[in-house]
């Protein structure tokens, strides 16, 4: 958008309100070329407390504004307190410093402030709010995003610029001298010497040690994210913020409710129940199958691009969409199919239920729960007619039925799924017959309140990190008590059923004060929360003793399983409901077949091999992609770790908290890719770099 056309509005209200959403941080940049002076004009009564001006294009009091010194010199000093990266976010008790970095390494499958050009935003005190807003406004000019700091302490002075500031009636030697100053005061790069007491820090591994990490949060990206959630281009929760100035120009701009990408888990398909329900179910004419995955928006948008799959422009767009959807397709199907084949594979594990299924002897439930793996590929066509009888009786999907371009992809699909649904591969395992290896199987842990906010910029489940915290720390707590040097080296994540928590925590109290000699309870810092269940399996490498040593006392690792997760408290589950909740396994068939077993409404945390460019491409994936969600993948550094004062270790750095995605995969879906694919990708460890720390798949 240009300037001019919000020139164009009449009415002087409805325009001051469009120029002061076009020149914050929480919308795209306008293009003001050619119009410089009344850019500058506007800019200098957005200095102006909004009650104090009543028409943001008065050249007089813009004029004013400009001659008057003592102004000026305000706006100038706060150039000193523009960051790249916040340290005051979300804690505005920090105070005292500011932090101006380059862009951290650009990475391709996480999302961060390396895929933008640098961008400052403000923070300070918040009664200069107002006065920030001239030099730290972003707007397009020349096709370049620039601010007015950018601009003048560039060289050689512009000469549009310059005309415009002689048009308000200054002359070129306070211009000149003005540059200077901004050039001067602007920072190029500035990183605290001491780490303030109130920024929180991460212990992360680094060479044969650790380091602290201060994770902060990157303006640019921040903006971005505001910026979409404007435009209404996904899914966000809200952080509120009561004192929205003392945070930063961006959230006082925003009135202290700050946008997150919000996709947290959501479960279609909770357990279908007990065997005699489903039984009485179809007895009483009524289905068992998951009638839900037929209406979804992702599968009914998966059929029209069967359908209408001519459409595409080229040959190459029409095989990928029709590869996409016909994956899309398949997956919803197997939803549907679900309850029958968690209904089956107890049945196959528990004889006796057969002698009861004699009352539905006549119907394809009880063929598709009896009928040996060989021979289910042959109940494709009578399961077909009951998907598209289906089809018909919902108003949303009767023109699918019998629709002439669906039939050959979704028989294709159907029988695909009976004829993987029982296929038992016991294939060797992937390890070398040197390596010494165990696998550890947590069922059934309970979290309450752990954060859902993984960082910043997204909510829902917590964050991979959080996960691989809690493992290394088990690993350092079970070494300690046993004397051994085994390894928790990676790790698979397996959610049962996932709830927010409604409410804001009232924090506990504590020291305050310059003195911290004050018991007193700190300000509200919202945040989210969330309960989960999940079952969690850890794979240990080590020598052949230590492992040894572990077989020889399992009882150890249920007396040192860890407390915390994510922020939250962890318990194991109640013990009359899970006896051999905590269980080693040496035979990675043994442990599959458990896994098998596992309840189909739940998902499994899996790596993706998307690759992120920026945050459009990232909304567009999730928007295409109902599995795919955004969560905390690690932290890339800003600078070289070195010795600070306050820090909780040796060496201290600070970091940037990157976005990554994870697909969510049901439980059947992993049984019908086999043992294999779940060993070979279904496992996250951490890759610590000199640049980064990031979960990546196995």
């Amino acid at each position: 958008m240009h300037l001019q056309e919000l020139l164009a509005i009449e009415s002087v209200p409805d325009r001051d309100q469009s120029l002061r959403r076009a020149f914050s941080a929480y919308t795209e940049e306008i293009d003001i070329t050619g119009y410089e002076s009344i850019a500058l004009t506007i800019l200098l009564n957005l200095t102006y407390r909004k009650v104090q001006i009543d028409n943001l294009l008065d050249k007089k009091l813009a004029k004013k504004a400009l001659n008057n010194e003592s102004l000026l010199n305000k706006c100038i000093d706060e150039l000193q307190w523009f960051h790249t990266h916040n340290l005051k976010y979300p804690d505005i008790r920090v105070s005292k410093q500011n932090l101006v970095v380059d862009s951290p390494m650009l990475h391709p499958l996480v999302l961060s402030s390396a895929n933008y050009d640098r961008a400052y935003g403000w923070t300070h005190n918040s009664a200069q709010v107002n006065l920030v807003k001239l030099f730290v406004s972003y707007f397009y000019w020349q096709g370049n995003k620039c601010c007015l700091a950018e601009i003048l302490a560039a060289q050689p002075i512009e000469v549009e610029w310059k005309a415009a500031f002689q048009s308000l009636g200054m002359q070129v030697k306070l211009f000149i001298n003005i540059c200077g100053r901004v050039k001067g005061f602007l920072p190029q790069v500035m990183i605290p010497d001491t780490v303030d007491r109130y920024s929180p820090q991460v212990r992360m591994p680094y060479h044969d040690g650790y380091v602290a990490v201060t994770p902060v949060v990157s303006h640019v990206l921040q903006s971005k994210i505001q910026q979409a959630a404007i435009n209404k281009n996904g899914k966000f929760s809200q952080i509120e913020f009561t004192r929205s100035a003392a945070v930063s120009q961006l959230v006082a701009s925003l009135g202290g409710v700050v946008k997150a990408l919000s996709y947290p888990l959501y479960f279609n398909n909770k357990h279908h129940g007990l065997h005699d329900s489903r039984r009485l179910k179809v007895q009483n004419g009524q289905s068992v199958f998951n009638l839900i995955a037929l209406t979804t928006t992702h599968f009914i948008n998966a059929l029209n691009g069967l359908i209408y799959n001519g459409n595409a422009l080229a040959l190459k767009q029409r095989r990928q969409q029709k590869v996409i959807c016909i994956k899309a397709v398949r997956n919803a199907l197997s939803e549907w199919l679900s309850p029958i084949f968690e209904w089956r594979f107890s049945i196959i594990e528990n004889k006796s239920q057969l002698e009861q299924l004699d009352k539905i002897s006549d119907t394809l439930e009880y063929q598709l729960l009896t009928t040996l793996d060989d021979d289910l590929p042959e109940l494709v066509n009578p399961l077909f007619g009951v998907l598209n009888a289906m089809f018909s009786h919902d108003t949303s999907t009767q023109k699918y039925a019998f629709h002439p371009k669906l039939i050959g992809s979704i028989k294709a699909s159907l029988k695909w799924l009976l004829s993987n649904a029982a296929i038992i591969d016991n294939s060797p395992a992937f390890h070398d017959n040197e390596e010494q290896y165990r696998y550890l199987h947590l069922r059934d842990i309970r979290v309450f309140d752990a954060q859902a906010l993984s960082n910043p910029y997204c909510a829902g489940t917590p964050s991979l990190t959080a996960a691989w915290g809690m493992m290394h720390h088990y690993q350092r707590k079970l070494n300690n008590a046993l004397d051994t040097n085994v390894r928790f080296t990676s790790f698979s994540w397996f959610i049962k059923d996932y709830s927010n928590v409604p409410g804001k925590k009232l924090p506990e109290m504590r020291l305050q004060g310059a003195k911290q000699n004050e018991l007193k309870r700190p300000g509200i810092i919202d945040n989210k929360h969330c309960d989960l269940v999940f079952d969690l399996v850890i794979h240990i490498d080590g020598n052949e003793e230590d492992l040894l040593l572990i077989d020889e006392q399992p009882e150890m690792l249920k007396a040192h399983f860890p407390t915390t997760f994510a922020g939250g408290v962890m318990h194991p589950p109640e013990l009359d409901l899970a006896i051999n909740w905590c269980r080693l396994y040496d035979d990675e068939n043994k442990l599959f077949e458990k896994l098998k077993r596992l309840p189909l409404s739940g998902r499994w945390v899996m790596p993706t091999k998307h690759k992120i460019c920026d945050l459009d491409e990232l909304l567009l994936l999730l928007n295409n992609d109902l599995k795919l969600s955004p969560i905390m993948f690690g932290y890339l550094l800003l600078d070289k770790p070195k010795k600070r004062c306050g820090s909780l270790e040796e060496l201290h750095c600070y970091a940037e908290p990157a976005i990554g995605l994870v697909e969510y995969i049901t439980a059947i879906n992993i049984r019908l890719k086999g043992k294999n694919f779940y060993f070979n990708h279904g496992f996250w460890m951490l890759e610590a770099k000199e640049q980064f720390m990031l979960m990546k798949g196995v």
